[in-house]
């Protein structure tokens, strides 16, 4: 679900046509740099920035603290896109106690650019001082708040701006937004239709909702309000991708890769590369193919197994990918060339977005599983862990060695679904009872899991390889010599299934498109087993599950 807000570009628009840089700056204009501010002015009003920059920094030279060439210098950076250097201009030109309402809510917009939250919130509140409950800024402190991860403080900045505009229904939209990231689902629910009955057209209104029912599993409904939403807009691109998600996840895969096209016209993402050039099953004899990645490291390692039946096809395949997995995917079956996002584009024939592989192939659900692994680590990288796989203790006396179990439990913090798919590592300590010997493939540690992760650690429950694990061929390497991974949903997850390995993913309510709904293995990986949430945001009954599992595992291991 996406919050409503003002775009970068709608923000430089209005800074770029109104000027009011020129308004804000002749205000603070002494005679001896009159001339020097309106020859600014007339620089940056032409699209002469850099002149613009050079005429204010020889004010800002001998008036360091000169709060109109400060504030002009933001607008100056802010129409190069350079909002780091736009905000710390701005900041410094509403330090003043005497900085005006319109300034103070300029600087707050800049910093929110420069995703520096915290001052955008300490400057929206000195407007709020000079003018209480102006909506601009109890919306921007929110939105701010928001990004801060500050729900309960956000959702007080909405309850004043409810109050002050009780029929926004932006609003009302953006509050919805947050009681679902708060997990006040009722709540969320009726603030979507609250929006929707002040302004029924509300297109990411009805989009909203039907994300919101979907995650409750109410998918019928979810797909009517995604049919409505398109029936005011058929081009709506938001609404189009989430209903190819919602139909990727009942496993209606035909109507779903065709719909998960949108995606690039959602705003989100961008390839840069002409769409006349997009294949889309013209014959391949003599043509090269010029396959890119989108999305995450997980996604390639997926779909990249597809490029195979491209060069099956006649085609000369180049591969573009992540520079993190450019040396682990080197050799992929089917591919001429791998090469990283700093390189070049080659020249091709056609091109292919990764995930649109399986449309452009016309797959079936029974296309997608290999038949075993589709990437493989040569010996001597494997030797490289010889250290932490060695024969443990007392098995050269005739013991039987434990079972080897390499374990992740939360994925990148930037991910857009992060707080769903992650558990705390807390959350999974009943697991570390069982008899096996445990490798951590976290290649990150988060605070939280700081203290317990130290404890299983010094108890010898768990080796901690994480600062080992530089590269994807170094983690593929350790994998490629464990017999299990148990993980969340993240590119470990994936990793592991792509080396033939016994994979267990631990998985949110609901869970990402591809691991589909109430079944307990995969169609992209022969060797996966899934363990869901039963409640939403309750991790208790798959760890149940895994520590069943395991416990069955390891008897069948001794035997």
């Amino acid at each position: 679900m996406n919050f409503s807000s003002a775009s970068r570009a709608a923000i430089l628009a209005h800074y770029n046509t109104t000027l009011v840089w020129g308004a804000n700056a002749l205000a603070h204009m002494t005679d001896a740099n009159d001339a020097l501010i309106a020859q600014a002015q007339q620089h940056f009003t032409a699209g002469r920035f850099d002149a613009a920059g050079q005429v204010l920094q020889s004010i800002l030279q001998t008036t360091p603290d000169h709060a109109g060439a400060l504030e002009a210098m933001s607008f100056v950076w802010s129409a190069r896109s350079d909002y780091v250097r736009a905000a710390e201009f701005a900041w410094r030109a509403a330090l003043p106690a005497a900085t005006t309402a319109d300034q103070l809510q300029h600087a707050a917009r800049i910093c929110q650019l420069a995703q520096r939250h915290a001052d955008a919130v300490a400057l929206y509140d000195r407007l709020l001082v000079l003018v209480p409950d102006h909506a601009a800024s109890l919306h921007g402190a929110a939105m701010s708040l928001v990004q801060l991860e500050q729900g309960e403080a956000a959702l007080e900045y909405f309850a004043r701006l409810t109050r002050r505009n009780p029929k926004a229904p932006e609003v009302h939209y953006n509050r919805g937004t947050l009681l679902g990231q708060l997990g006040r689902y009722d709540e969320e629910l009726d603030a979507y239709r609250r929006a929707i009955e002040l302004k029924p057209d509300f297109v990411a209104a009805w989009t909203n909702l039907g994300v919101a029912l979907r995650d409750l599993h109410r998918f019928d409904d979810a797909l009517r309000h995604f049919k409505k939403a398109l029936s005011i807009d058929n081009n709506d691109a938001g609404a189009r991708t989430n209903r190819a998600q919602t139909n990727l996840l009942l496993g209606e895969f035909e109507h779903g890769w065709r719909e998960y096209e949108w995606r690039w016209r959602d705003g989100t993402m961008s390839h840069g590369l002409p769409d006349a050039t997009q294949w889309k099953g013209q014959p391949l004899a003599g043509k090269t193919v010029f396959v890119h990645a989108e999305q995450g490291f997980g996604d390639t390692v997926q779909f990249v197994r597809f490029v195979e039946r491209l060069h099956g096809q006649g085609a000369n395949v180049i591969v573009q990918v992540q520079d993190e997995l450019v040396e682990l995917l080197q050799g992929v079956a089917g591919a001429a060339s791998v090469i990283g996002k700093a390189s070049p584009v080659p020249a091709f024939d056609y091109h292919l977005p990764m995930l649109s592989l399986p449309h452009a192939l016309a797959l079936r659900k029974e296309d997608f599983a290999p038949s075993g692994a589709y990437l493989h680590v040569d010996d001597a990288t494997r030797a490289t862990w010889s250290d932490v796989i060695g024969v443990e203790e007392g098995v050269e006396a005739g013991g039987k060695r434990r079972l080897r179990v390499g374990v992740v439990w939360s994925g990148n913090t930037t991910h857009l679904n992060d707080r769903n798919r992650s558990m705390p590592l807390t959350e999974l300590l009943p697991l570390f009872g069982a008899d096996a010997r445990f490798i951590s493939l976290q290649k990150d540690l988060r605070e939280r899991d700081r203290a317990s992760f130290d404890d299983l650690v010094q108890r010898g429950r768990l080796i901690d390889a994480g600062p080992r694990l530089t590269t994807f061929s170094a983690t593929a390497a350790l994998i490629a010599q464990l017999d299990l991974v148990i993980a969340v949903d993240t590119a470990v997850a994936h990793l592991a299934g792509a080396l033939g390995k016994p994979v267990w993913i631990a998985l949110p309510f609901t869970p990402d498109w591809r691991w589909q709904m109430h079944r307990e293995d995969s169609p992209w990986y022969a060797k996966a087993r899934l363990f869901r949430q039963t409640r939403r945001n309750v991790w208790e009954d798959a760890v149940k599950a895994l520590c069943k599992a395991i416990d069955a595992e390891i008897a069948a291991h001794a035997s």
